[in-house]
């Protein structure tokens, strides 16, 4: 579905109160992955998002965020936020039924520090208000996997609860200049039944079981680079990644590679 945004993704981002559509670019920028349905891109600067080979030469979707980058009609800017991140529209995962997932990250040599800051290199999140089901962040110099508490709603995404679980998944460093491979198998419920396993690099890093959503709607999934808890556009140095092997199936073998 190359350049093609359908009615019914427009008709989701109405009613999906996380989005608006002055947050989204031109209609070419929007493109299925493997498995999934289309995407959408939030950002409005022409040097957010490309098509470009990554540091290795392999072709991926470069995302570039600079100080500054939010969307005042989200809120971002109010809230110390920054953003460009693709986000799938409908059809998105069903809740009680098995997925496998893959995504490529790659980070260069001069990722700057962050300290404190919150970075997100990944995301699972659902439709409708609320927090993000699964995040992959940086912070304090490690990459780590956070589940949401599904026990608990929040009433704004802007003021997220204490997390469930974090789990080191590798550190920052051991990411610069190289392909961090993440796969992802995942039954997204609000029962007993649900679980989630992570492998990184072929390693496995997460094993948990039980409920691992917070309400009764699809899980879509969001990359690219999003800076939270920060003074927005107050100099931080821009963040630049690129990603590869965007994919879902209903087997590992479907979806797992080198990237």
């Amino acid at each position: 579905m190359r350049g093609f945004i359908s009615l019914h993704g427009f008709l989701m981002t109405a009613i999906t109160s996380s989005f608006t559509l002055s947050a989204m670019i031109a209609p070419d920028a929007a493109e299925a992955a493997d498995g999934f349905g289309s995407f959408s891109l939030q950002s409005s600067k022409s040097y957010s998002y490309q098509r470009a080979a990554a540091p290795d030469g392999a072709k991926a979707e470069r995302f570039e965020l600079r100080s500054g980058d939010c969307s005042s009609s989200m809120g971002d800017c109010q809230t110390d936020r920054e953003r460009v991140e693709k986000w799938e529209n409908k059809p998105a995962s069903r809740q009680d039924h098995e997925y496998w997932y893959h995504f490529s990250v790659f980070i260069p040599n001069d990722w700057p520090a962050s300290g404190s800051v919150n970075t997100k290199l990944g995301q699972f999140h659902q439709f409708g208000q609320g927090k993000g089901a699964v995040l992959f962040e940086i912070q304090n110099g490690r990459y780590i996997f956070e589940l949401s508490n599904p026990a608990v709603r929040q009433a704004s995404p802007m003021h997220p609860l204490a997390p469930l679980k974090q789990i080191g998944l590798t550190s920052a460093n051991a990411m610069k200049g190289h392909w961090t491979s993440i796969t992802v198998n995942a039954n997204w419920s609000r029962t007993p039944a649900g679980f989630i396993d992570v492998w990184v690099n072929g390693a496995k890093k997460v094993a948990l079981k039980g409920p691992n959503v917070d309400r009764d709607t699809p899980v879509y999934f969001k990359y690219g680079v999003y800076r939270s808890l920060k003074a927005a556009g107050k100099g931080e140095a821009p963040l630049i990644a690129w990603y590869s092997g965007i994919r879902r199936g209903s087997t590992r073998e479907s979806v797992d590679g080198a990237r």
